[in-house]
């Protein structure tokens, strides 16, 4: 059999073109994917289910954060959902909106079915916070990478989190 140069390359392209497939696959798995996201930014996807006697059947004042300033984090983190609710106005007059912080805020109704948020992300994501406002006592504020999709889990008396698991 003889071999010219093209079969060669043509072997070789193909080699290429598969070991780049193999990567691509790679980079869109689960964990490598929010990996991904922590270096390039993206997209959040936020799935919010709340129960028929959420708040003990009041509205649900909630505000996701994705923080950019590590000084303004560790200062979120000391706060309550109360303290956050009452000093956010500030807060966004004090940062800059993309630069220190950015916030989603909501309101829903017990027993509401919500559409899948999908949020932008950026890479510089210091870390990520959720304030619910609930009639009883409690923080109320649960802090989740910033890279990760989630679902919130809105209940009577708090509220919980998970994390997405992407097939």
């Amino acid at each position: 059999m003889i071999m010219t140069k093209s079969s060669g390359f043509i072997k070789n392209h193909t080699t290429s073109l598969l070991l780049a497939l193999i990567v691509a696959g790679t980079l869109l798995s689960c964990g490598i994917g929010v990996r991904t996201r922590a270096i390039l930014g993206g997209k959040i996807h936020i799935t919010v289910n709340v129960t028929e006697k959420a708040n003990q059947n009041n509205p649900v004042a909630m505000d996701f954060l994705l923080v950019y300033d590590k000084n303004l984090l560790g200062e979120l983190l000391k706060m309550s959902s109360k303290d956050w609710f009452e000093k956010r106005e500030q807060i966004k007059l004090d940062y800059l909106e993309g630069e220190g912080v950015e916030c989603w805020s909501w309101e829903w109704v017990p027993g509401q079915k919500i559409p899948i948020q999908v949020l932008p992300l950026k890479a510089n994501a210091e870390g990520a916070l959720i304030f619910a406002e609930y009639l009883s006592p409690g923080a109320h504020r649960i802090r989740v990478q910033p890279f990760d999709d989630i679902v919130i889990h809105l209940l009577e008396k708090d509220f919980l989190v998970e994390i997405e698991k992407i097939n």
